[in-house]
């Protein structure tokens, strides 16, 4: 469903462009001056998203501070990215500013030439408001919107798979928080034999989606998508153990149609308290706490660490918000990139459940007294701060054909599932198609 709003009124210091890690000193003369582009109106096209969703409430704040108009159109993701591609491929004036999922896409759109280069703007202190600190952000989804000297994004959120478990459940039950990855298929199979009409756990079956939830389980068993020499690695030892492990957990112990659900199946299961393990995004925490009770018996952390590798690496990803190369109105988009990103905006988003991209939003008083009201939501903040500090924007064999890769990833471990190939042969066969996009 469309819907249209016209409204006035780590990365290391290698891969930071170098006139970005220079010390500060002004490429302009002239100060920093939120009304400069007072009067003109900048379009952006926004994924329906918890961020896109507030924005439409917080973005007259923007106008009175600037005196720049928006006009927002909001789009189901489908529906979004082929009216993105539409109008980028026809190099459009149309959009001056647009939502990016950089890990996913951000190689080929910066290919593409629909990115402009967000690095100068940064480094001129006439076009950047001195408090910017790009190094606040989550050190991954800068990383997935760098390409050599270019930056084509600013982060608007923070997100990755979480481990919720019900609390309640494993006390009733006798069972130990799971400290490793080994030890949730353990917890599983007691939750089976003696709890009764909950089920032990759910997570996303649909191959296209399954990646993001099931790379946790590659990482935390020592494994990886790529070989040392940069080939498709779903075939290694360890690699396997986690795709068997992840495979094991939906085919022994996951709810009927398992292979059909994405988030929202899994959200509704774990809402309604009829799952008591997951693996999930943290951004779907405020949908969860919206269900009765689970402010008060759910526990949320990152994955647990394997036991054998002692790894933890969590998947960190962010979306963000880009520039159109076409555009006309580019200094008037990057006010807003600014405004949308800054550290006030960012506090207010965390009511909505938006996690905050930057390092020092957590840290604000503002945000320890939201934490503070319901206990649960320290845990769920801590957990993001180790996703920014630890996590990798990457779940796919290397390729710029990322949406393919991860399909053919889901599609092994489905394979596996249906009892269709072994672990092995379900790794090894999907290594020699991932081997074609590369």
């Amino acid at each position: 469903m469309r819907r249209r709003h016209l409204l006035g009124g780590a990365v290391s210091a290698a891969m930071i462009p170098t006139f970005l890690r220079a010390p500060a000193r002004a490429q302009g003369t002239a100060g920093f001056d939120w009304r400069r582009h007072d009067g003109q109106t900048v379009n952006l096209l926004l994924n329906n998203h918890p961020w896109s969703q507030a924005m439409r409430d917080m973005v007259a704040e923007f106008t009175t501070k600037t005196g720049i108009r928006t006009r927002l159109e909001v789009f189901n993701e489908e529906q979004f990215r082929a009216r993105l591609s539409t109008l980028m491929q026809g190099r459009s004036a149309d959009v001056d500013v647009f939502m990016s999922l950089t890990s996913r896409e951000g190689a080929v759109f910066q290919r593409a030439g629909w990115y402009a280069d967000l690095a100068p703007m940064i480094a001129d202190r006439a076009m950047t408001v001195p408090d910017f600190d790009y190094d606040d952000f989550a050190a991954s989804i800068r990383q997935a919107s760098t390409f050599g000297q270019q930056v084509v994004a600013v982060p608007i959120n923070q997100e990755g798979p979480l481990f919720y478990w019900r609390k309640d459940v494993f006390e009733r039950l006798g069972i130990g928080e799971p400290q490793y990855l080994e030890d949730i298929p353990a917890a599983a199979a007691t939750i089976k034999a003696k709890g009764g009409e909950i089920g032990p756990w759910a997570a996303r079956g649909l191959r296209g989606v399954l990646p993001y939830s099931f790379a946790g389980f590659v990482y935390n068993s020592g494994g990886s998508f790529a070989t040392p020499d940069g080939k498709p690695g779903l075939s290694q030892p360890n690699s396997v153990r986690g795709l068997e492990l992840y495979a094991n957990l939906l085919k022994d112990y996951g709810p009927p149609g398992a292979l059909n659900h994405t988030f929202t199946q899994v959200i509704e299961l774990l809402g309604q308290g009829r799952v008591a393990m997951t693996h999930e995004s943290s951004n779907e925490f405020a949908n969860i706490l919206r269900f009765t009770g689970r402010a008060d018996d759910l526990g949320v952390k990152p994955l647990p660490p394997g036991r054998q590798s002692g790894v933890s690496k969590p998947v960190a990803i962010g979306w963000t918000l880009a520039i159109s190369n076409f555009s006309k109105r580019q200094p008037a988009a990057w006010t807003f990139l600014q405004w949308a990103t800054g550290r006030e905006v960012q506090v207010k988003l965390v009511q909505a459940g938006v996690a905050p991209p930057r390092a020092s939003v957590f840290q604000g008083p503002a945000f320890e007294s939201w934490a503070r009201e319901v206990p649960i939501r320290r845990a769920w903040a801590d957990a993001l701060v180790y996703l920014g500090q630890h996590g990798t924007g990457v779940y796919q064999s290397p390729t710029d054909r990322v949406p393919e890769a991860r399909d053919l990833i889901g599609g092994a471990v489905q394979q596996v599932v249906l009892g269709r190939a072994t672990p092995e042969e379900a790794a090894r066969s999907a290594d020699a198609e991932l081997a074609k996009l590369q």
